[in-house]
């Protein structure tokens, strides 16, 4: 999927606001994309636009090299934020109602509502969604996202509500789709779940893009030049190369910071001839130790 030069602006009673400023960005053809941001940065707009519920005000979305069309939009799966279920229907009368209109028969619908009911839980299927708490409307939402084998999953919070309990089957269910080829978009603030779940980040602020690329590669760049070492004999033992900061963290254990122009090989290198290296391992920032340094710099 690509977007090319997205606009998106809205009108208030307070005047224009500037919802997203040339968005421009070529995601993987497949794995999860997670799409962050504060408040009000534009995610769930992003994402109305790539499902054509909201147009761009210019730009284009482009799939498989075609512009998004509503033929092609139905091979995509979508969980909104605002979870918009009618109170008073059942929750399978209203997951068949939306799978029709997505284009499947009565049987096709009826196969897949009996399978995601059975893979997310739902024995409580057959009651009026007025009856049922957040997390219960959630797995709907979610059963109707999942429905129907798509091939582009666009999830707007998808945790919110769950357990802990439900919120690591869901994660299962997710790295299960990847094994399809599935390219799951996924807008969460739950900011610890990206570094395990998500393979590429965008980040979003006041409706421009700031950072965008694979989760592994940014997580380098922003490293601190940190790197945590234990050895088989005392700290105090040992001599450091000169312009690493050590930081005792026990009597055989250090974190250093090392100077730019100095590798950790060659920290590495200096430390085996003074003791045996029992661990060794680049102290990597977090998604969200990046995502607000970028946000203050953005």
């Amino acid at each position: 999927m690509e977007i090319k030069g997205v606009y998106r602006t809205f009108t208030t009673p307070h005047g224009k606001v500037v919802a997203l400023e040339d968005i421009s960005v070529k995601l993987p053809s497949h794995g999860i994309v997670g799409l962050l941001g504060p408040n009000g940065s534009g995610k769930t707009t992003l994402m109305r636009i790539i499902m054509g519920i909201i147009p761009p005000d210019q730009g284009e979305v482009l799939y498989e090299g075609h512009l998004l069309t509503a033929e092609r939009r139905r091979q995509f799966g979508y969980m909104p934020e605002e979870r918009g279920l009618y109170p008073k229907m059942t929750i399978r009368s209203q997951l068949l109602y939306f799978l029709r209109l997505r284009g499947m028969s009565r049987a096709e619908g009826e196969k897949e509502i009996a399978y995601w009911a059975k893979r997310l839980e739902m024995p409580w299927i057959d009651r009026p969604a007025r009856t049922l708490s957040k997390g219960m409307q959630q797995k709907a939402q979610l059963a109707l996202a999942l429905a129907g084998q798509p091939k582009v999953l666009l999830l707007d919070e998808p945790f919110s509500g769950l357990d802990p309990i439900v919120s690591a089957h869901v994660e299962e269910l997710l790295r299960e789709m990847l094994s399809k080829g599935v390219l799951i978009i996924l807008s969460t603030h739950r900011l610890e779940q990206v570094d395990h779940l998500c393979d590429y980040v965008l980040f979003l602020h006041k409706g421009r893009l700031i950072l965008a690329g694979e989760t592994a590669q940014i997580r380098k760049e922003f490293g601190r030049r940190t790197y945590e070492v234990e050895l088989s004999r005392p700290v105090g033992e040992i001599s450091l190369p000169e312009g690493v900061r050590a930081t005792p963290l026990g009597t055989n254990r250090l974190e250093l910071t090392l100077p730019e122009g100095l590798s950790g090989n060659a920290v590495l290198e200096g430390l085996l001839p003074q003791a045996e290296i029992l661990f060794f391992t680049e102290k990597l920032p977090t998604v969200r130790e990046i995502f607000l340094k970028a946000v203050g710099e953005g």
